[in-house]
């Protein structure tokens, strides 16, 4: 009678564990450190949630932690913005994708796992590992040149609008 509730109890913890866990709250984090880069590097940046909140600021390159969580069976989505002198130079919109680890929920984590415990801590998604965000120019994209001249080659209206230093 012992040996009988004994592996009754055994086989109720291992089955009972089984059901309650969750594949990839297990194996991953819902938030991950990640490298802001920008081309070219050294410029500002900020990091708005889907909300329009400014959760992080800094200078490229820089590693923050991210959310993947955006709520329940919501992936959590932010915009980085890249400044020059305060003016946006470059944005990129990122959402977090899904936990390759999620579908472990099918053979460990069951359904318990797949449909309450992985989408409500956030764990079921996963953000990049980087973010590079590519800049456009704020000067004129058509070459600079540099012509020195003799002010006896210039002309009378050129002459006329030199500003003595």
């Amino acid at each position: 009678m012992f040996v009988t509730s004994s592996r009754l109890l055994i086989s109720a913890t291992l089955s009972g564990t089984l059901l309650l866990s969750s594949c990839a709250s297990i194996v991953s984090r819902a938030s991950r450190d990640v490298q802001i880069q920008s081309v070219p590097s050294g410029l500002a940046f900020s990091i708005t949630d889907a909300s329009g909140t400014e959760i992080s600021k800094g200078t490229t390159p820089q590693t923050v932690s991210l959310s993947a969580r955006g709520g329940y069976f919501k992936p959590a989505k932010y915009t980085v913005r890249v400044k020059r002198g305060g003016k946006v130079i470059g944005t990129h919109q990122v959402t977090a994708g899904i936990n390759g680890w999620y579908f472990g929920n099918i053979l460990i984590g069951g359904l318990i796992g797949m449909v309450i415990v992985d989408p409500l801590t956030g764990a079921m998604y996963r953000m990049p590992e980087s973010i590079t965000v590519e800049t456009h120019s704020l000067a004129s994209q058509q070459p600079r040149t540099l012509t020195v001249a003799s002010i006896d080659s210039l002309t009378p209206a050129q002459r006329a609008q030199l500003v003595r230093l």
